[in-house]
């Protein structure tokens, strides 16, 4: 007579990165990592994020690999607690193994949490076996990593002031843009961004000033993109830029992210659209700029960007899809097989 097999849960998800044009920065007082003012984001096709969840009875605590790497118990501390609170909505009492890749550079200002939050609450609510909605996940994921609430989403998303998940504005196909990352930097950034965030809000003397201002250009960024009116986006998108970094940049000490290559692309792609060129930028937080254009100019934008001093490379997206479960392999033991069913039942 052989034994029962391991009780094992688990789920593989996909999610793609998305970068805001139109900022968030900085947590509302309400706790829960809602955030203090509106933001809209496009998902980009191109970066994404693979993860895995296996809920393993045989494990002892929770286990992070990232790009074949396994990570420590200050970089597993994030996962674990989305893990947790999947644990308890669930009625799942077992540790979880996380394997998770990127295809592009992380934590150096790309969204990557986005997208690997993203896929990890999709994962993770998959690997349970109980049902559950679109609008779950990205809550699920918001409660660890704001900007990853949107990546649920495909196309053009926002997450509004304190929302608890991010929703669909516009689907990629209204409008055919392209969004090209310059990358002057692929390290880590020297402050992450919750860090960066809080210290903001606690020392700029100009932080009270752009939560009330935020909104105000979110709603321009929203209908200019509707509109499709080119030159009225590039500036309501570089106008949240430019005043989030000045916020960072006030905080004591300050909070700065950008390189020497950074203010000179800023300066060449405005240039550049003074001249008739449909270009504008966007940074997060991080030195990279995102140079987002019309894809019938994306190819003449990209050889300016592969030309330009201090770029390293150049990656092309377009509006993304939504993030997707990509498989389930569920392995229980006869008994644990119908508790299971009894509580999703």
């Amino acid at each position: 007579m052989t034994s029962a097999p391991p009780f094992e849960l688990r789920a593989r998800a996909i999610a793609h990165s998305n970068i805001a044009l139109a900022k968030y920065w900085g947590k509302s007082t309400r706790g829960d990592n809602l955030t203090a003012v509106p933001s809209l984001s496009m998902t980009l096709d191109a970066l994404s994020s693979r993860t895995e969840v296996r809920f393993d009875a045989r494990l002892s605590q929770d286990e992070l690999m990232l790009n074949g790497k396994e990570l420590g118990e200050r970089e597993l501390e994030r996962v674990a607690a989305l893990l947790q609170r999947v644990r308890i909505a669930s009625g799942l009492q077992h540790f979880a193994r996380v394997e998770s890749e990127n295809n592009f550079p992380t934590a150096a200002g790309l969204a990557s949490s986005a997208s690997g939050f993203a896929a990890l609450a999709l994962a993770a609510l998959g690997a349970t076996g109980r049902p559950f909605t679109t609008w779950q996940a990205s809550r699920l994921a918001r409660q660890s990593s704001a900007s990853a609430a949107r990546s649920l989403f495909g196309g053009f998303v926002e997450l509004g002031t304190e929302a608890e998940a991010g929703s669909p504005y516009l689907p990629g196909s209204h409008w055919d843009l392209t969004m090209l990352v310059a990358v002057i930097e692929d390290a880590k950034k020297p402050v992450s961004s919750t860090l960066g965030m809080e210290h903001t809000r606690q020392t700029s003397p100009f932080y009270s000033a752009w939560v009330k201002a935020a909104p105000e250009t979110f709603a321009e960024v929203r209908d200019a993109l509707k509109a499709r009116e080119f030159a009225v986006l590039a500036r309501a998108m570089e106008h949240s830029t430019l005043a989030m970094h000045a916020t960072m940049s006030s905080a004591k000490p300050p909070v700065l992210y950008f390189r020497g290559p950074s203010t000179e692309l800023i300066h060449a792609i405005r240039a550049r659209r003074e001249k008739g060129y449909p270009e504008s930028f966007t940074l997060d937080a991080g030195p990279n700029v995102k140079l987002l254009t019309l894809t019938e100019h994306a190819g003449r934008a990209e050889e300016f960007l592969r030309g330009f001093p201090g770029v390293n490379a150049v990656l092309r997206a377009k509006p993304g899809p939504s993030a997707s479960l990509l498989s389930l392999e569920n392995t229980l033991g006869e008994a644990k097989r119908l508790e299971l069913a009894e509580q999703v039942g």
